[in-house]
């Protein structure tokens, strides 16, 4: 069979492409071809980083287990977005996670069947596709009602087994494509932030506390310093986007989460997922509540996954390191915030008002010089 060109969109999928993949990944026997690939245009979505499109696929043979609905995901075609995540790697990080580590983390991950992953100095001629399982099924988090405890419980303990699998770098040497989280592109942070700030200042202004307006103004100097402690933590593989809309729940069954979006990948303290999630992911008086249970409950799970060395007193210290610093995270967005958008407006609001408590509840500004 001729070598098919690959698809850079959901409309230029073929059968006759998804049977060389798929036969590729072992999904499909070598008697067995795509018959029919197409995408649900009601279920596709193009953003700011590529194409999701949820896709039905049917088989010519026996084709046994294989997926009748499966999920492509694209990597954006606008030359100028590519240029600019070149230097980031993150659709690298994400491919190569899939294709490299992805059967060795505990946590659930959606099932890959394929992976495109191709690299080179210029970024027009990548090329990146994956074929993953379809969730539909689970249940998305949604990071604007907030996660539920007993969802932050589940979320937390794949975490940590997650967290605990890849501890000391264990299983991580060969994983080049990763980088330390104080490296220079997490570092570029600091500009990014400085040059938004203002911006967000006049979206949310009226959502700042008085006493936070000090803190936002000196964080963006802070931000390498806090990256440097996170560096100095016991290594693991964050996660690094570890948020409720990018977590799905097994309701009906054991109660596991599952997790997508891998591009922003890094080797450093895993305490910086713990804040982020918990900061920002859970009603203000739900994470009051259930705080304190839900940090004993991923430490318990670490050390029961094998950790030492890492007392609870020392983690608790990190996760309010963890907390400001994911307060980078609201001012980031607002460079690709619809503000027309009720629900994005409401949700950023909600993620500013939650952060702000969580930050003084620890006292986590006198990170902040």
């Amino acid at each position: 069979m001729t070598e098919v060109r690959t698809p850079t969109t959901a409309s230029e999928l073929s059968a006759e492409w998804a049977t060389q993949a798929l036969r590729g990944s072992g999904t499909i026997g070598a008697d067995v071809s795509v018959a029919t690939v197409s995408a649900d245009p009601g279920e596709a979505g193009v953003g700011f980083m590529g194409e999701v499109a949820r896709i039905g696929v049917t088989y010519d043979g026996d084709a046994g287990d294989a997926p009748t609905r499966m999920v492509a995901k694209f990597a954006t075609r606008v030359p100028e977005i590519r240029a600019m995540m070149h230097p980031t790697r993150v659709f690298e990080r994400e491919h190569r996670f899939y294709e490299h580590l992805a059967a060795s983390t505990p946590v659930r991950t959606p099932i890959t069947y394929h992976v495109t992953c191709e690299t080179g100095d210029d970024p027009a001629e990548e090329e990146y596709l994956l074929l993953l399982e379809d969730l539909e099924g689970l249940t998305l988090g949604d990071q604007l009602a907030g996660v539920t405890p007993e969802h932050a419980e589940s979320a937390l303990v794949g975490l940590a087994r997650h967290h605990a699998r890849f501890w000391d770098r264990a299983g991580l040497a060969d994983a080049a494509f990763i980088p330390t989280i104080n490296g220079p592109l997490n570092k570029a942070g600091q500009s990014i932030y400085e040059a938004s700030l203002p911006g967000f200042v006049q979206v949310f202004g009226d959502a700042l506390l008085p006493e936070m307006v000090p803190v936002a103004e000196a964080y963006g100097a802070n931000h390498p310093r806090m990256l440097d402690r996170f560096a100095d933590m016991a290594h693991t593989l964050v996660h690094f986007d570890y948020r409720a809309d990018n977590l799905f729940f097994d309701d009906s069954g054991d109660g596991s989460v599952v997790v997508i979006d891998w591009q922003s990948i890094s080797i450093g303290g895993g305490a910086a997922d713990v804040g982020y999630f918990l900061g920002q992911n859970l009603s203000i008086e739900d994470r009051r509540t259930h705080e304190d249970d839900l940090l004993h409950r991923y430490h318990d799970t670490l050390e029961a996954n094998g950790v030492e060395g890492y007392p609870f007193e020392r983690f608790f210290q990190d996760y309010r390191l963890a907390v400001i610093y994911g307060w980078v995270i609201p001012v980031f967005a607002v460079g690709s915030l619809d503000t027309s958008s009720p629900r994005a407006m409401t949700l950023w609001t909600n993620v500013v008002e939650r952060i702000q408590d969580a930050i003084f509840d620890h006292g986590s500004q006198e990170f902040i010089t």
